[in-house]
């Protein structure tokens, strides 16, 4: 596997060659695809097909493709004509399976594997870069990523080239990017932003460019943004990767993936940092409903457990300590039996919010099974955890009165000063051991 530094200094090597090549059509596309060719790891060849009519030609070629510019193929029934239509990234794990790809052309060139990012023009797409390799199964999503991240300066370098016809058709290529980019001074002010970008925190460019980063970033990101900013401009890394939230203008939050680098002048200091952004908030939503009990919507089991884990990490060198309680409601079987699980579903919820409502911002409660609860509390001594404990009995009591429930809750607490170690699995096997004890001592 290439290291990002490596990778970064062979797509600026790219970008540079490009540039060079401004004003002869061979030497450019052969500098795209040499560029393509050496930045993926793994790669036997790198191909720059064109739509021309309802045929894609090999403009140009590298590595053991090298031999076949000139080859034209029918655009329709193959993956490079399917890339160019849709405009979407493709990858094709194996030539032999995938019934997207032309099989007998795949292994006429010898392809095993390989992946497609389409070319966009000002019309649609013109073309699609395709790096390839003899053998299955040679590339991952993360080269894919790289591949896309490629078109934006190379074509951005055939934008400025005067002399080539289709140079003009990658002139927008920067907005059109399917991930958000963006060049930020060494103040943070936005210098320039493209298209997708502006979708991502629902700003124009106009907005972006009287701001700065920092402005639009959630405060409890910012700080470890501006750590990592100082340490590449310093030179200490030579890139950084985040998850970070950005806040749009009606207050909503969106998650995004944040990899930037540095463009260094001729002396070494900084002259502006790039930036690419991915949208990640769809997965940040499947991941936050993966760890929530759908009918409170509380942290379920699996969120507990990373909680505590985290916690009892932290736990041996921490001054303050937690409180950890196991909550079981009694008799709720024979609520259910008598009312209904409608009712009883009913007696879940407002039990959960009746404790959301109790507990500070710094305790959470999980629902970890049927009608068991765990609550966990920070920066409490036994006494605090008790009287927290009392206050839910008294309002479960009332409210199980008020709503003719007829049940009661059982507790099973555990505290644990700082500076405590405890296996998690002990932890809450006390906890669990009390709680039960408590509900004999009930019945």
């Amino acid at each position: 596997m290439v290291h990002w530094r490596q990778q970064v200094t062979r797509i600026i090597a790219a970008q540079s060659a490009i540039v060079d090549a401004v004003g002869d059509l061979h030497d450019m596309l052969e500098a795209v695809v040499s560029g393509a060719l050496a930045t993926i790891d793994g790669a036997d060849g790198a191909v720059i097909e064109m739509r021309e009519g309802e045929n894609m030609v090999y403009r140009a070629a590298s590595g053991s493709a090298a031999g076949f510019v000139g080859l034209e193929l029918p655009m329709r029934g193959s993956l490079s004509g399917e890339c160019v239509l849709s405009g979407e990234p493709a990858i094709c794990h194996d030539t032999e399976t995938d019934p997207r790809v032309d099989r007998l052309a795949c292994r006429r060139i010898g392809v095993g594997s390989m992946i497609l990012v389409a070319l966009p023009g000002a019309a649609g797409n013109v073309g699609v870069l395709k790096i390839y390799s003899a053998s299955p199964r040679a590339f991952q999503e993360d080269d894919l990523l790289i591949a896309r991240l490629l078109i934006a300066p190379i074509a951005f370098g055939l934008a400025n080239s005067a002399q080539m016809e289709t140079s003009r058709r990658f002139e927008a290529t920067f907005d059109q990017a399917a991930v958000g980019m963006a060049h930020v001074d060494i103040t943070g002010k936005f210098l320039r932003a493209n298209d997708r970008f502006c979708q991502i925190v629902a700003r124009s460019r106009d907005e972006l460019y009287r701001e700065s980063f920092q402005v639009i970033t959630h405060p409890d990101d910012i700080d470890a943004d501006l750590e990592q900013l100082i340490d590449l401009a310093a030179g200490l890394i030579d890139h950084y990767q985040m998850e970070k939230r950005y806040i749009r203008p009606d207050g909503s939050l969106v998650w995004v993936n944040l990899t930037v680098s540095m463009v260094a002048l001729a002396n070494g200091s900084p002259d502006f940092f790039v930036a690419v952004i991915e949208d990640i908030s769809r997965r940040k939503r499947a991941e936050g409903q993966a760890l929530r009990d759908p009918l409170t919507g509380l942290p379920n089991r699996r969120a507990m457990l990373q909680r505590l884990s985290s916690s009892l990490a932290d736990l041996p060198a921490a001054s303050d300590g937690i409180a950890v309680a196991y909550l079981d409601l009694d008799r709720f079987k024979q609520l259910n039996d008598r009312l209904g699980h409608a009712v009883g579903d009913l007696c879940l919820s407002a039990v959960s919010r009746l404790v959301q409502d109790t507990i500070r911002q710094s305790d959470a409660i999980y629902r970890i099974a049927g009608d068991e609860f765990l609550l966990v509390l920070t920066a409490v001594t036994d006494d605090d955890a008790r009287r927290t404990l009392e206050r839910l009995q008294a309002l479960i009591d009332a409210e199980s009165k008020r709503q003719d429930w007829r049940i009661g809750v059982s507790f099973g607490l555990v505290v644990l000063p700082g500076g405590t170690t405890i296996a998690l699995e002990d932890l809450l096997d006390h906890a669990d051991r009390r709680m039960y004890d408590a509900k004999r001592l009930a019945a």
